[in-house]
């Protein structure tokens, strides 16, 4: 649970409030739409920033998982226990995804 308190238009943003804000900034290195190829048909995975927390959207089936963070570029699906790491290129910019030390996702360039 996240408490934000706000202070008058004038006086600007809070501690917590800033804190928030990074979260979210930070999460958002990980967002975007993640294709993988199984035989000839592709399925797609959209990931987002939901309340400061990263979900994954199953495009086929509309399904939403959380996907927590644990540490780097290291996170956990919840509730299943899958490990999620992502992968960066030599810009530090976040291009594939590999999911339970096998399923490769590819980054979709918008």
């Amino acid at each position: 649970m996240v408490i934000v308190f706000k202070q008058s238009a004038f006086a600007g943003a809070t501690k917590a409030q800033a804190i928030i804000n990074r979260q979210t900034d930070s999460l958002s290195a990980y967002t975007g739409k993640f294709k993988m190829t199984k035989g000839n048909q592709a399925v797609f995975l959209q990931l987002d920033v939901v309340n400061n927390e990263l979900v994954a959207t199953q495009v086929w089936d509309g399904e939403k998982l959380l996907v927590k963070h644990l540490s780097g570029d290291k996170f956990m699906v919840a509730g299943f226990d899958w490990p999620v790491k992502f992968i960066r290129d030599t810009n530090g910019k976040v291009i594939k995804i590999i999911v339970s030390g096998t399923g490769l996702w590819i980054k979709e360039q918008p």
